[in-house]
């Protein structure tokens, strides 16, 4: 018989742990049917340690940030990446320690920020071309976290982070999987021969959601199609919200050209199905991170940092007992 995969062995465990810290508590609810793994959303801030509950209602309603529609899932995503890293930003001097594994080479961290989109206004949202309005976290590029930090040689850095606790995949591109997009074949075939590009369907201004210009700005943030040499539009699959993270990040070193400004992907190291690429993609690695790495002119602007070697740096800090006592009984790192 085979093993039960990651997603569902932590189903089981949040599921059981919500029986267990919440006895009595009724299931929450995900389109039209209740899950034993999910909060109701009356509870859903309880998904977060409760020594940061009062933090992050204040940050989101200051900084204008939605949370997801899934906060109420105990495998959200969202509140595991808020779990581990906002305790760290009251005291930058032990995340600094906390924070090796995330940022190799790391002398201090100046701030730490959550759901960022880039510097404060629209601009970064309309060099990308995507759709006005919206909330921080909503309908726009937005990094799950983005940590200010300095090197060895006290060059100022920024990492953008991408969190993921279950997902079987990066993610895929919304324009792909569009009702709108009556011409599917358009992703799926370069436009005219094998060195052509693809005619985008999110590039075909009939509304302000397909006014996108991540094509123009590819070359801005190194990003190249020399070694891809498939017929599918490489950015259909996981490499669509690695590039839009990887052209955030461009956008922000240009802003300030004395920093500089790179993309890490944090998941659980039992979830190995999301490093499996698809089989388009295959020729440029084993893994979705060999292969993105391949259209990089500097492959080190992406890294992967697994979960459980940040828990194990955020265990070894005395400054963050409770937390890593949370975390360990919470995900089991």
């Amino acid at each position: 018989m085979a093993s039960d995969s990651f997603d569902q062995r932590e189903t089981k465990r949040q599921a059981l742990l919500k029986s267990c810290w919440w006895p009595g508590l009724e299931d929450g609810m995900w389109r039209g049917r209740r899950y034993s793994h999910i909060l109701p959303e009356s509870h859903s801030i309880e998904n977060l340690h409760g020594g940061i509950r009062d933090g992050v209602r204040a940050y989101t309603d200051t900084n204008g940030i939605e949370l997801h529609s899934d906060f109420a899932n105990l495998k959200s995503s969202q509140a595991c990446c808020l779990n581990f890293l906002f305790a760290l930003c009251r005291n930058l001097d032990a995340a600094t320690t906390a924070l090796r594994p995330l940022l190799p080479g790391a002398t201090s961290v100046d701030w730490i920020e959550f759901e960022y989109t880039g510097p404060h206004g629209d601009h970064a949202t309309k060099w990308l071309g995507e759709p006005p309005g919206g909330k921080r976290g909503q309908n726009r590029t937005s990094a799950d976290a983005a940590i200010w930090w300095r090197d060895g040689d006290d060059r100022r850095r920024l990492t953008l982070v991408e969190w993921k606790y279950t997902e079987r995949q990066f993610g895929t591109c919304g324009g792909f999987a569009s009702d709108g997009n009556r011409h599917k074949d358009r992703c799926r075939h370069r436009a005219d021969g094998a060195s052509a590009e693809w005619r985008c369907y999110l590039t075909q201004g009939d509304s302000e959601r397909t006014k996108r210009r991540y094509w123009d700005r590819l070359g801005d943030a190194g990003i190249t199609l020399t070694p891809y040499e498939g017929d599918m539009c490489p950015f259909s699959g996981p490499f669509y919200q690695l590039m839009r993270l990887q052209l955030l990040a461009a956008y922000c070193a240009q802003r300030d050209g004395e920093t500089r400004a790179d993309v890490v992907a944090v998941h659980f190291r039992g979830d190995t199905a999301i490093e499996q690429p698809p089989g388009e993609l295959k020729c440029l690695g084993s893994t979705v991170t060999e292969a993105w790495q391949r259209m990089l002119q500097r492959p080190d602007d992406f890294r992967v940092c697994l979960a459980e070697d940040l828990a194990a740096a955020i265990r070894g800090s005395e400054a963050y007992c409770s937390l890593a006592e949370y975390l360990g009984e919470r995900y089991g790192v």
